[in-house]
């Protein structure tokens, strides 16, 4: 992590490798500093930067900024439509061009708008840079190394600075967690196996001071984690369960449970996947990895709610001892599942961990996954799909996911809908059978399993980008944390 600075300089002396400026379109750059506004003014006047949102030009030793190499503009559009995301994004744009031109120091200068408070303002711009300080070059050949920012400045040209330097823990702790999920998404599945995820979470609970419990096949076995040890049968890496717990120090508020589906690859069994819908399925294991990131984010904030994590990790591999279509699995908490696909097998996971977690006396209970191909149809790779059974809770994470940028949309629990996973075999069907609303019917299987509790349910399609784009490189997006945190700060 860069060091981080947040003052009330107006940046026109700032002596580093670039100053970005975030400019509304329009009379804006009129309350910019002075010397900059010259060059901003200039090269608006000349037509060669609109400032429409996201246009970006680089200016070299623009006029009266001399103790910096660079300046880059970068648009907000119009102020009358600005957001606290447009900003992060913008700025985070910014920040990805510059670390590109392995730029080291950079400043930014915090836009002055009548329309959002300038502590917000200044946290946007904060996270925006440090969630695009993001270069994985682990499995590049050679000497690769990452490019990384070693400082960065924000200015606010005389706004106070106190609140947001107060949020500056919580913003790294959130940006650190967001890159580790991302590491651990896009490592490659060879690497990163069940039994080597759960290591890595042992390594980092001994480090925070986490209680950690691994559950191996016999451990699994004795627990009657049946549907979890069905997926997990046909590969030759075995599965575990992994049980993080923090407490804070005082008596906590709330006690949470987070639930992530960790299949580290997914094939699709013997129902197998086509190759091109393989390519990325090193990310299946996405929820697990928000929940172990958002773990050791609580110790380091020190945060006022007792958490626990489960993490079921599985590989679902075609072979000849594969779970098949067809199967009767009898889950831990009695209930009997026909399988009629073993691609659908991230819900088989969480249905055993649900059972599992309603016996933690939790106040409340949330599932991570990255469980539908229906969700990112229904809206894109870059919102996620939430529902659940207590709609004070969906709110609250509505809530989260706004003030952290990170897009969730609730979907309903159609009671209609649960008659399509009626099984003439057995309790429930895996899937309903028809090409239709298949968010909805996975929440309304998950639903079985989680009992009486305050439960609520994220469907992961914003975890990965295809390309790309403002502070979100491509691979995965590691978004979940941030707004979890937001949450259980609160």
């Amino acid at each position: 992590m860069p060091t981080v600075d947040i003052n009330s300089q107006p940046g026109k002396d700032f002596a580093g490798d670039a100053l970005l400026v975030p400019v509304f379109s329009g009379r804006e750059r009129h309350r910019l500093p002075l010397a900059i506004s010259k060059v901003a003014r200039q090269v608006m006047d000349e037509g060669d930067f609109k400032a429409d949102y996201l246009e970006i030009v680089p200016l070299h030793h623009p006029n009266g900024v001399k103790e910096t190499r660079w300046m880059v503009l970068v648009g907000l559009g119009e102020e009358e439509k600005i957001t606290l995301n447009k900003i992060r994004k913008a700025v985070g744009a910014a920040a990805r061009f510059a670390l590109k031109k392995k730029w080291k120091r950079i400043g930014i200068l915090a836009p002055s708008t009548s329309t959002l408070e300038h502590d917000v303002v200044q946290a946007a711009i904060t996270e925006g840079a440090l969630l695009a300080n993001y270069d994985l070059v682990a499995f590049k050949g050679g000497k690769s190394e990452a490019k990384q920012f070693e400082s960065v400045e924000v200015f606010t040209n005389g706004d106070d600075t106190r609140k947001a330097r107060r949020k500056l823990p919580m913003i790294e702790a959130g940006v650190a967690a967001c890159h580790r999920v991302r590491d651990l998404a896009n490592t490659p599945a060879g690497d990163l196996y069940p039994e080597v995820f759960a290591d890595m979470a042992v390594k980092l609970a001994k480090q925070h001071k986490l209680h950690c419990e691994v559950m191996d096949v016999p451990a699994l076995e004795k627990g009657g984690f049946r549907a979890l040890l069905a997926v997990g049968q046909g590969s030759v890496r075995p599965p575990r369960l992994v049980k993080l717990e923090y407490k804070p120090k005082e008596k906590p508020k709330k006690h949470i449970v987070l639930v992530g589906k960790g299949v580290c690859f997914d094939s699709g069994g013997l129902s197998l996947k086509d190759a091109s819908n393989m390519e990325t399925m090193k990310d299946d294991m996405t929820g697990a990895a928000i929940v172990l990131a958002t773990l050791v984010a609580c110790a380091q904030l020190e945060a006022p709610v007792q958490v626990t994590g489960l993490m079921g990790l599985v590989e679902n591999m075609p072979s000849g001892t594969s779970y098949k279509p067809g199967d009767v699995l009898r889950t831990r908490s009695g209930k009997t599942v026909e399988v009629l696909n073993t691609d659908a097998e991230g819900r088989l996971v969480l249905a055993d961990l649900l059972h599992y977690a309603n016996e933690l006396s939790a106040d409340h209970i949330l599932d991570l996954a990255t469980l539908t191909g229906a969700a990112m149809v229904a809206m894109g790779d870059a919102v996620s799909a939430v529902m659940g059974t207590d709609q004070r809770l969906v709110d609250r994470l509505l809530d989260a996911g706004s003030a952290a940028g990170e897009h969730l949309w609730q979907l309903p629990l159609v009671e209609e809908y649960a008659e399509l996973l009626k099984s003439p075999l057995a309790d429930i069907k895996n899937i309903s059978g028809t090409r239709w609303g298949g968010t909805i019917t996975a929440g309304l299987f998950l639903r079985e399993f989680a009992g009486d509790a305050s439960w609520a349910h994220v469907d992961l399609s914003g975890s990965w980008s295809s390309k790309e784009r403002d502070y979100r490189t491509h691979g995965s997006t590691g978004e979940g944390p941030r707004f979890l945190l937001e949450w259980l700060m609160d």
